[in-house]
Order: C-alpha cells, then sequence, then structure tokens
C-alpha cells in the first residue's frame, strides 16, 4: 500500500502541476494514513513528495533551498518516532507551500514555543488551582520585563496545596526536538515542569521537578522521555512522545504553605544532545 502511494507520487513529480498543487496531493494521502494509526506510511509519503523536490530544479526552488531541504530530510529519516518523522516532514511541506525559507539544520537550532515580550503570548496562559479539590490557593499571571511571572501564596487547608498555570501549543510543535529548556528565576522552592499530551483527558500530565536558588535566573533542560506522567500528583505508567506534547505547565506543589514566585523569561524546545 504504501508502495503504490509513494510511487504514484513520484509519477505526480514529473506531470504539469505547481509545486503547491504536488504538496496538496501528498497531505491528502499522507492524512488518512496517519488518522488510520499509521505514522509510518505518512511518513514515507511525504518523504517521497519531498524528495522529488529536492532533488530535481524544474519545481522553481533555488539551490540552496534544495540542499537545505536534502539536509532536513536526511536529519528527519533518522529520527527513531515514526510520529516524528511525519510530523516533521509536515511541517517542511507546510513552510515550502507558504513560501517560508527551508534552512541549513546543522547547528540543531532551538524553536522558541513562547515569547514573553508579547503581552499575548503571557495572556495564553491559565491560572488553575487547588480550588477545583477545595482547596485556598492562589496563582496570577503576569508580565514584567519580558518575562511571565507567576505569583500567589498556596495554602494546605482543606487538603489543598498547589498552584498552576498553563498553556496550549499546536500540535507536532516539537516534533524534531526531544527536550523542553526552560530559563526560569525561582524563590528558592521546588517547581513541576510539565508537559501535556491530551489537554483535558486526565493522565495526560508529564511531570519533572526543578529546584530553585532564590533570586537567581537558571537554566534547565528536560528531556521529554524523562518527565513521569501523572494522575491527581501520583505517577503512573505512560511516556509521551515529543510529537504528542500539547500543552506546557508549571506548577507550585511542594507541600509548603507560603508566598511564591516564579519568573520564566523563555520557553524552547530543544534537542537534549544539543542543549
Amino acid at each position: 500500500m504504501v508502495t503504490a502511494l509513494t510511487l504514484s507520487l513520484a509519477m505526480l513529480a514529473g506531470a504539469s502541476m505547481s509545486m503547491s498543487d504536488y504538496l496538496d496531493r501528498a497531505i491528502s494521502r499522507g492524512v488518512p494514513l496517519y488518522n488510520n494509526g499509521q505514522p509510518a506510511a505518512c511518513a514515507a509519503v511525504y518523504a517521497t513528495a519531498l524528495e522529488g523536490i529536492a532533488a530535481s530544479d524544474d519545481w522553481g526552488l533555488p539551490d540552496k533551498q534544495r540542499r537545505n531541504l536534502a539536509q532536513q530530510l536526511e536529519l528527519t529519516a533518522g529520527l527513531a518516532s515514526p510520529d516524528d518523522q511525519a510530523w516533521a516532514y509536515r511541517r517542511l511541506i507546510d513552510a515550502l507551500m507558504v513560501g517560508e525559507p527551508i534552512m541549513a539544520p546543522a547547528t540543531a537550532e532551538p524553536r522558541a514555543l513562547f515569547d514573553f515580550s508579547d503581552p499575548g503570548e503571557v495572556r495564553r496562559f491559565r491560572v488553575v488551582l487547588d480550588g477545583v479539590m477545595g482547596g485556598l490557593s492562589t496563582g496570577r499571571v503576569t508580565q514584567e520585563a519580558d518575562a511571565l511571572v507567576f505569583t500567589g501564596e498556596t495554602s494546605l487547608r482543606n487538603n489543598g496545596g498547589f498552584s498552576s498555570i498553563r498553556a496550549l501549543v499546536p500540535a507536532g510543535t516539537m516534533a524534531g526536538y526531544d527536550a523542553l529548556r526552560i530559563r526560569v528565576k525561582g524563590d528558592g522552592r521546588t517547581w513541576i515542569l510539565g508537559a501535556t499530551g491530551n489537554p483535558g483527558r486526565r493522565g495526560s500530565s508529564f511531570w519533572q521537578r526543578f529546584d530553585t536558588d532564590e533570586g537567581e535566573w537558571m537554566t534547565v533542560t528536560v528531556p521529554i522521555n524523562e518527565m513521569v506522567r501523572q494522575y491527581f500528583g501520583t505517577p503512573i505508567q505512560g511516556s509521551l512522545r515529543p510529537s504528542g506534547v500539547r500543552g506546557v505547565e508549571f506548577y507550585i506543589y511542594d507541600k509548603k504553605a507560603g508566598p511564591f514566585r516564579l519568573e520564566v523569561a523563555g520557553i524552547e524546545a530543544v534537542r537534549a544532545g544539543a542543549s
């Protein structure tokens, strides 16, 4: 099945059609495969289409762009997960369709997920408190000096004790990456960086704790495969693929009562080996 689809795309490369139409045809073949649980087949369709563009000057793509595309294809082919491959190929397709430049991957550049110099990026985060379970903790988000600032007070009354913020990211945002890197200034307490797979579904949060020194900026890199799945704060079995990340969270949940403050200057997707 995959062979027939990829061969038909290869033949289309020689037909008289625009690059946009050609890639749109690849998407129409790949998406049903992915949605039917066949990410490897989807990735194969996308790869064939992109390789046809990288190998030919008939599509009007400058030579440098084609060389960069070929390098990106080589990098993507080395990803271990078919799911990650499919999303990485799709990002290349989308970039070509809207005319974005294809950049060489040599430096393994991180991808900024949030730019907190923009107040709109800060407003993407919503506060979730232990009040959903009867607790009395507080929390608020503001912007200060190009950083997101999360402040409030944790209370242990009524079996409470946590305050959190979270924001969604588009599907496939972390395809090709395997870690989150944050730049934060804490308050000396222990914090949690979280990633979510299916927002709104219980047991879809994955956590990693990190300690802070009061008033000191620090950089923390957390590989996705080291994050632990949680169900109402209890570790459970499960794993999260980077391409499946759909949200980012910060929790203060250290079984202590009192005021808290966390400043976040940046959140990036990185490859752990390059961080």
